[in-house]
């Protein structure tokens, strides 16, 4: 471990903005949730109502947990508590990943082997920075949601139960970095355990009243959950996340020490004997075919379950809530409401990505992968517009599914079947938008790549808490979601879309002229 400080420093350095704004938006979202509750529910009997109805619910429950206590703050804090725990993991396996798989492959471990810096110091000051990231969020979620109103005991555990997730895939991504060679490999193996350990929960959670419930404790989701912030407060499921995390991390210093350096355990899958690579394109599909099948499944599940549960949202709501989910971008009746709000967090995730597989050009880019393919005939132009046309392509189907898939999984009939399915469909030019943004900060600005998420990260943030923290109109209006048209009670207006649609064809152009003529590879 010796030089583990010097490496944390480093790391916190690189890392501190994304930190920063990650845990700003969990804390916001956590503070402006619990002020919500009182508007959304005005009365205990009106959350007891909600409760009742969520509970009748197989697809509400799987989303967001079975509730135990109707009085208790239920689904309005298991909403924001899955949120917050999802977001909180993705950050830690961002951290973990990046200051040790990622370094090892570029092959700065290497260069940091020549100095005193022990093996296993990389390692420990990603894990620190990992465990410290957790802590932070979940002990200032505490006073977060208290400020908000929420009873002081539930939130103490609130805020725990948070750090437990964040503690636990910390340690899960520390044994996936032994496990595989490469960054790709390691994201596959951490994100399918998140998925696997949602499906866990989901089931323990449908099964609540089974014996199949015993599932949900193979999941730190699970663990995370059976704390019961608000709704019995239980503070021995905190005790296994502390477990896994101490376990984890020795396991994954015992096999850092033990397998060769830039190698995983488990061998790569030997590719074909003969290339069969013959355009750009081709290249580029296959090196982003296996991401954008995973997000294809993930929007059919959830076009799926959204779709299942359309007819029992209006029994979650109060007749307060109407005008406050209106101010959130929804119209019309409950149902109306959550369409829109779907195709809107649709959108996002369509958009995400779309930012990821631009950033795709950058990483081939600064792992010197470009070099060798720009000495062939292609052209700079062909591999940008490969890897343009992927991003496109795939956030236009990404959409397309989700409202597609939630359409049929309704059961409307011919007529509702595009009303319902219509929503999705309406942002995708607000999507081409911040897609085509990515590609001009990577054509222009390829040191700040970040700024691709950045700039995703400010839209959703004035998407979903603007409303709520009351900023004027004219910031709302710097996201391209709000002026896309909300559908299906809204008349469809083409002017937004087509405005909209330009744009993003004139950002693709200024990238095209930044990536032909600025100075190539920039690392």
């Amino acid at each position: 471990m010796t030089g583990w400080r010097g490496l944390l420093r480093l790391a916190w350095r690189r890392d501190r903005i994304m930190i920063g704004v990650v845990l700003l938006s969990i804390w916001l979202l956590s503070y402006y949730s619990a002020v919500a509750v009182p508007t959304i529910y005005t009365n205990r009997n009106e959350l007891v109502t909600a409760n009742a109805a969520a509970n009748a619910s197989t697809g509400v429950v799987a989303m967001y947990g079975h509730i135990y206590d109707t009085a208790s703050l239920g689904v309005a804090a298991n909403k924001v508590a899955m949120l917050d725990f999802l977001t909180l993991a993705f950050l830690v396996i961002a951290i973990v990943r990046r200051h040790t798989r990622a370094e090892e492959e570029s092959g700065r471990f290497e260069l940091l082997g020549a100095t005193p810096v022990g093996r296993l110091a990389p390692l420990g000051a990603a894990m620190v920075l990992a465990v410290s990231t957790s802590l932070v969020s979940g002990v200032v979620a505490i006073p977060a949601v208290i400020a908000g109103g929420w009873p002081v005991a539930g939130s103490v555990l609130f805020g725990l139960a948070q750090t437990g997730v964040g503690l636990s895939f910390a340690a899960l991504t520390a044994v996936a970095v032994q496990l595989s060679s490469t960054y790709r490999a390691c994201g596959a193996w951490v994100f399918g355990a998140l998925g696997v350990t949602f499906v866990l929960r989901m089931v323990g959670d449908v099964s609540w009243d089974r014996p199949a419930r015993v599932v949900t404790w193979f999941s730190p989701l699970g663990w995370a959950q059976q704390v019961r912030y608000y709704d019995g407060d239980r503070v021995w499921p905190l005790v296994p996340p502390v477990v896994l995390l101490v376990v984890g991390s020795l396991v994954a210093g015992w096999l850092q020490s033990r397998r060769d350096l830039g190698a995983g355990l488990l061998p790569d899958r030997p590719g074909p004997a003969t290339g069969r690579l013959g355009t750009s394109l081709g290249l580029a599909w296959r090196l982003q075919r296996a991401g954008l099948f995973g997000w294809l499944v993930t929007y059919v599940l959830l076009g799926a379950l959204f779709g299942a549960i359309v007819d029992t949202i209006g029994g979650l709501m109060s007749g307060a809530a109407l005008d406050l989910l209106s101010t959130l971008g929804g119209v019309g009746t409950f149902n109306d409401i959550y369409l829109t709000l779907v195709g809107v967090m649709g959108a996002f995730g369509a958009a995400a990505y779309g930012v990821a597989a631009v950033l795709r050009l950058r990483s081939e880019e600064s792992t010197g992968h470009l070099e060798s393919v720009l000495a062939t005939p292609v052209t700079r132009l062909r591999f940008l517009a490969s890897h343009a046309a992927i991003a496109f392509a795939g956030s236009t189907v990404l959409l397309a599914l989700l409202g597609l898939t939630m359409a049929a999984a309704h059961r409307t009939g011919s007529s509702g079947y595009w009303r319902e399915a219509g929503p999705a469909f309406a942002h995708l030019p607000a999507v081409w938008v911040m897609v085509a943004a990515a590609l001009v900060v990577v054509a222009w600005l390829p040191r700040l790549d970040w700024l691709g998420w950045a700039l995703l990260a400010g839209v959703v943030l004035l998407g979903e808490l603007g409303p709520l923290m009351k900023l004027p109109d004219w910031v709302l209006k710097v996201s391209p979601f709000s002026h896309t048209p909300k559908i299906p009670v809204e008349a469809m207006t083409w002017t937004p879309e087509v405005v909209l649609t330009v744009l993003s064809l004139a950002f693709v152009a200024a990238a095209a002229v930044g990536y032909r003529r600025r100075e190539m590879p920039v690392v």
